[in-house]
């Protein structure tokens, strides 16, 4: 077993582990799946099976990795049982013990070019001097993403002065992976290996470091240059850059754990940012090892999240992207598209509308009118996919978010997201000024509301159906989209309410919210989330806070710092939904926050769970601003840090009072008080 250490702020979690857990080394142009003991190890179930780790510079795969072996003490040891592994956000570091040897065998991704280091630096601690030697080997396997559409390559390695490099023809052609070392060595090529050894002569006390880069470049890129002062250079910068990530904004209150995993799902947003230009635009990947793709539910899910937790660029790139494929496809938004650019999948019924509503929620909170003028016309077009339905005849038909065979031709997910999409298409309208369109919307919304009601209530189940036949009839089978109503608001209050309390009842279990009641009892995060942010709406925010802690402490099993897709752990071991809900929970949950950034407003109706007496959040964006907010059962306090415009800010802290409003003037801070 190995000891995984993971920092955050001032804290350190610990725990042993096996030594294949998987370990993900991020950068947006190159990232390597690998293992916390340092051997290489076969990740992959569903796509490319046993591929989907190694080195990737996408859409290619270029190592499936590289190992190291000491031989000293007349003996060869294979550095692949790591006694501790200690895990940032910008890099990983493993330590080994062989006789009087300590060795730390770092890796890391630079974070704008497909460059990929490691660095080993050995200390001889004994009384004695010792000889030894490294070898690195490292397997190259040329081959495209998943459904990419071409066949793996047989590569041509050749020998350079400071290492070796290896092409491709064909469809691979004018893109070079060169793998060099800082120090001389003698390099060997068979077949796909390469490798190189590297003696070792160490007087007592004294210490050796060796740095490798493997670099993934086109013919007519410039040299990477010198290997150390490169190797040297990106560390440091990777490590400036999750430092100032901390600084930038940063969550205070009485749970200490809660704290660290908002940093903690910042940084997965920050190692899931990819930048697979030309082919793709600047996106989040959706999950690792399976999910490198843009998809387009998991963009939708993670966006308000995202943006409030001030990553706004990315989420704008993603969006614009899914915009452009959905333009070319009659505005139908895909649902997984490869890294090389190719649709796997058109689209469930669903993600048409849930694109809308992602929309505007990145709208919202950057106020960028820009931005929606170019994407309303797309969002607007996809409503003619909806056109019966809209026109008061049935419902959509297809699969949605649950693809569960068995269902009733109409799914209830679907039926919630048009909802919020024709409210958030009037929100749109309102904001780029054409009302005639935003009463259009209204309209739509309201209709669909009233016989959703009459159509999908089961009276004797206190629950909306999962599913409608064509003929009209129900069906329940207790699948997680059941709150989807209470979270879209397309349930009436009091039914939103007691379909609340039976959810809360019968589907969360220790862990949060099962799949399908009675049949499947795992527990994921994405209905976890949305569960999280339905009970901090919904007045029952100890429920909220417990469900979202789940989420966070999914970091502390498996791979420490990484949110996953299942509760505890399971399948993807970083999952983007995982660290937006949880981002989105803390900032529109606890916090109670809506901006409407385009006209300079923010709500705040706080959500704060009974045993809290505060909570504060510095550095928050909305638009142009910048804020210090802190919440009490009693006061709102709010310092205005940046900005050139005041910032109007309403405000109440129960849904039964109403709505008071203050100015809040650029570099002012200004006190809220709860008026009974």
């Amino acid at each position: 077993m190995t000891l995984q250490r993971y920092f955050i702020d001032d804290a350190v979690w610990e725990a042993e582990a096996a030594p294949e857990t998987p370990v993900f080394v991020s950068g947006k142009r190159i990232y390597a799946i690998t293992t916390i003991g340092g051997a290489t190890h076969p990740f992959g179930e569903w796509h490319l099976r046993g591929k989907m780790g190694g080195v990737w510079a996408h859409p290619l795969r270029v190592l499936d990795g590289w190992t190291l072996t000491l031989e000293a003490y007349s003996a060869t040891t294979p550095l692949d049982q790591a006694t501790s592994c200690d895990l940032f956000g910008a890099y990983i570091t493993r330590r080994f013990m062989v006789g009087d040897l300590a060795l730390e065998w770092t890796e890391f991704a630079a974070e704008d070019q497909p460059h990929y280091y490691a660095t080993l630096l050995v200390r001889n601690e004994g009384a004695l001097p010792v000889d030894a030697a490294v070898v690195l080997r490292a397997e190259a396997d040329l081959r495209f993403c998943w459904f990419g559409g071409v066949d793996p390559a047989e590569p041509a390695l050749h020998i350079l002065p400071d290492g070796v490099a290896w092409r491709a023809p064909g469809a691979y052609a004018g893109v070079t992976a060169i793998l060099s070392s800082a120090t001389p060595a003698a390099w060997e090529v068979a077949g796909r290996a390469a490798q190189a050894r590297f003696p070792l002569n160490l007087p007592p006390g004294e210490a050796l470091a060796l740095q490798w880069r493997l670099a993934v470049q086109r013919d007519d890129a410039p040299s990477p240059g010198n290997v150390l002062r490169a190797a040297v250079d990106t560390l440091s910068a990777k490590i400036a850059l999750y430092r100032s990530m901390a600084g930038e904004m940063r969550l205070e209150t009485p749970d200490g754990d809660l704290d660290r995993c908002w940093q903690v799902a910042r940084q997965n947003v920050r190692m899931l940012m990819a930048d697979y230009r030309p082919t793709l635009a600047p996106y989040l990947l959706a999950g690792l090892p399976e999910y490198p793709q843009l998809f387009g539910c998991d963009t939708a899910y993670s966006v308000p999240g995202v943006v409030a937790g001030g990553f706004a660029d990315i989420a704008r790139s993603a969006l614009e992207e899914l915009g452009r494929y959905a333009w070319r496809a009659c505005s139908r938004v895909p649902h997984e598209i490869t890294t090389n650019g190719r649709i796997f999948h058109p689209g469930n019924i669903q993600e048409t509308p849930q694109f809308a509503v992602a929309c505007w929620d990145y709208v919202r909170w950057s106020g960028d009118l820009a931005f929606l003028e170019r994407m309303y016309p797309v969002c607007v077009e996809g409503l003619e996919h909806f056109g019966a339905t809209l026109e008061g005849s049935g419902y959509p038909i297809g699969d949605g978010v649950v693809e569960v065979p068995g269902m009733g031709a109409c799914k209830l997910d679907t039926v919630c997201y048009l909802y919020q999409a024709l409210a958030s298409l009037r929100e749109m309208a309102l904001a780029l000024g054409r009302p005639h369109d935003a009463i259009r919307f209204a309209g739509y919304a309201g209709a669909l509301a009233a016989r959703f009601e009459s159509d999908w209530w089961i009276a004797h189940e206190e629950m909306y159906a999962d599913s409608l036949h064509l003929d009209g009839r129900q069906q329940f089978d207790g699948h997680w989209t059941v709150v989807l109503p209470v979270v879209t608001g397309i349930a009436s209050p009091e039914r939103a309410r007691r379909a609340l309390d039976r959810i809360m009842r019968e589907w969360v279990n220790e862990w949060g919210m099962i799949h399908t009641r009675g049949a499947d009892s795992r527990v994921w995060t994405l209905p976890t989330g949305l569960l999280a942010l339905a009970a901090l709406r919904n007045g029952r925010a100890d429920d909220g806070l417990r469900l979202l802690r789940r989420i966070g402490e999914t970091a502390q099993h498996g791979t420490f710092g990484t949110l996953k897709e299942l509760i505890p752990q399971g399948l993807c071991f970083i999952q983007l939904w995982s660290a937006g809900l949880l981002l989105q929970g803390i900032t529109e949950g606890v916090f109670g926050l809506d901006p409407q950034a385009h006209r300079r407003e923010l709500a705040i109706e706080p959500h704060l769970p009974s045993r809290w007496q505060s909570a504060a959040l510095h550095g928050l964006r909305v638009g142009e601003h910048t804020l210090d907010l802190r919440i009490t059962p009693e006061i709102v306090e709010i310092h205005h840090l940046k900005g050139n415009t005041s910032l109007l800010a309403r405000y109440r802290f129960a849904s039964d009072q109403p709505w008071r409003e203050a100015q809040l003037t650029p570099g002012r801070r200004m006190l809220l008080a709860r008026e009974d």
